[in-house]
């Protein structure tokens, strides 16, 4: 593999991007101690210091741009992989092109959204609103952006993670197969169990798996590398 180190740069790069991401899904997601869930609001965004949500932005804006070059180095990573006798890995390639190009695309819109909406109700409480109007307001705001938010949050979780599942079980990442749990949809599906059935210092922690499985992805691709000898056909 040619600039083997550089290759292997880009892909920790992409880790520090998605370690970062994981700080900004926390201050934004995290409610602390008894938190009531009323849909899309929490009612501990009412006492939430509001910097939490404006850092989240801002972290998350610096981020994209590492995050935009351990992606491209992941995609490519992945055409790599792919086997021309196998159509089902051409097209796993092609569709983790998608998932990870959205996943860049739509991150500083996913955290604006996570934070712009409790900033919202924030101010919204100190004003003389009763509680089911305040309620309304943010339901309609989030209806807006709902369409674009759904489609993006499934292409980061499943257009990234199924392909990286198939891959690895068809031998083409070089990695052990349990590896195939290492990945944003698994870890969603955790952070979902742990919400219903946590206390809420595991809840708060949820905020951020789809980043934790991000950077596992980017880690296991690391380890895919490594393994790859300084000339191969993988080239």
């Amino acid at each position: 593999m040619k600039n083997k180190h550089a290759v292997m740069r880009n892909l920790v790069t992409g880790m520090m991007a998605s370690a970062l991401l994981m700080v900004s899904d926390w201050l934004m997601g995290a409610t602390g101690k008894g938190n009531v869930s009323n849909g899309v609001v929490q009612s501990n965004w009412a006492s939430a210091a509001t910097w939490r949500y404006e850092a989240a932005m801002l972290i998350a804006g610096f981020a994209v741009f590492m995050l935009y070059s351990g992606m491209k180095e992941m995609i490519r990573q992945f055409k790599l992989t792919r086997s021309r006798k196998d159509v089902w890995s051409i097209r796993a390639a092609k569709i983790f092109e998608i998932g990870g190009i959205a996943t860049v695309v739509s991150t500083l819109f996913l955290h604006a959204k996570g934070s712009i909406l409790p900033i919202l109700y924030h101010k919204l409480y100190a004003t003389s609103l009763m509680g089911a109007d305040m309620l309304t307001v943010v339901d309609e705001v989030f209806f807006y952006i709902s369409i674009p938010f759904y489609i993006f949050s499934i292409l980061i979780v499943v257009f990234t993670s199924v392909p990286f599942i198939y891959q690895i079980w068809q031998g083409r990442l070089r990695v052990p197969k349990w590896f195939v749990i290492l990945n944003p949809m698994v870890f969603w599906v955790i952070g979902w169990i742990f919400r219903r059935f946590g206390a809420y210092l595991i809840t708060d922690f949820t905020a951020c798996m789809v980043s934790f499985g991000l950077l596992m992805m980017f880690w296991c691709t690391l380890q895919h590398v490594t393994k790859i000898p300084e000339r191969s056909r993988e080239e």
